[in-house]
């Protein structure tokens, strides 16, 4: 993997999770169009601007399509690393132990990215990853207006706790038994709440987009 060096303690980087069918959407919503790319693409481009250290891209349900819309060939982006999980119909945590199996040893902690979640802000991730490399969290959320979002900062110490996949949990399951190593960091980012997956979500999605392009 080709490290981007952005950070030099406690080194993160960020798993975006997108290999799913997007059953309830009827159609392939990594691949809708949102801005001039797709909603794939908007999650890419952000984490990629990011200060995260490392970007891992795991997809699945038509990897191949996937791939041939993403640059990854363009020179901004050829420190994303691309893996294919082949139970990616077995629900979110397989994609989330297959993103950590691809983790480099020496990395402190990964960000959960949702491959789905094209309005959250590169800001935002880096306010978790500087929370992360200046506290003694294990586990970092951010929170808009009281509610929490996506995504989600692990740190190594709770790896392994991931490594066994169970179903479509993700790292939600850490959250009761590892709250006293958790913290909630409010961001003022409404797109950790806006996910996509219904069509209702994506028209609510680009109503989203427009109103907060509005000045």
């Amino acid at each position: 993997m080709t490290g981007r060096s952005k950070s030099c303690k406690k080194p993160v980087a960020g798993i975006i999770l997108a290999a799913g069918c997007g059953s309830r959407m009827g159609t392939t919503k990594q691949l809708l169009p949102f801005e001039n790319t797709t909603i794939l693409g908007r999650v890419v481009a952000t984490a990629n601007a990011s200060m995260l250290d490392d970007i891992i891209l795991v997809l699945g349900f038509e990897s191949g399509r996937i791939r041939r819309s993403l640059d990854l060939t363009h020179p901004g982006m050829t420190g994303i690393h691309v893996i294919e999980n082949p139970d990616w119909n077995k629900g979110q945590s397989f994609s989330v132990a297959a993103g950590l199996k691809a983790l480099p040893e020496d990395f402190g902690g990964a960000l959960f990215i949702l491959g789905d979640q094209p309005l959250v802000m590169a800001r935002t991730i880096n306010s978790l990853v500087t929370a992360f490399q200046t506290t003694d969290n294990w586990i970092l959320v951010p929170r808009f207006q009281g509610k929490r979002g996506n995504p989600v900062l692990v740190a190594e110490p709770l790896f392994s706790h991931l490594a066994s996949p169970a179903g479509d949990a993700g790292a939600r399951v850490l959250f009761k038994e590892f709250a006293h190593r958790m913290q909630s960091i409010a961001v003022a980012d409404p797109g950790i709440l806006k996910d996509v997956d219904t069509p209702e979500d994506y028209t609510k999605l680009a109503a989203a987009r427009d109103e907060s392009a509005t000045p």
